[in-house]
């Protein structure tokens, strides 16, 4: 018979699971706080380049 999720490890009392939401919450805003700016960065390079495309048209 397997051994249930509860009895396999100890219990988490209410303080250190608030510090792994805390960390969880940290983790997440982290990966997408990154990827935000690549998205920026890509972004603005295309602006970047269509001003200069457009510049050199006129």
């Amino acid at each position: 018979m397997p051994m249930s999720l509860s009895s396999s490890r100890a219990r988490l009392n209410s303080e250190q699971y608030r510090q792994m939401l805390v960390r969880d919450g940290e983790r997440r805003f982290r990966e997408w706080h990154t990827a935000f700016l690549n998205h920026q960065k890509q972004f603005l390079q295309e602006i970047e380049q269509l001003r200069s495309v457009h510049s050199r048209s006129r």
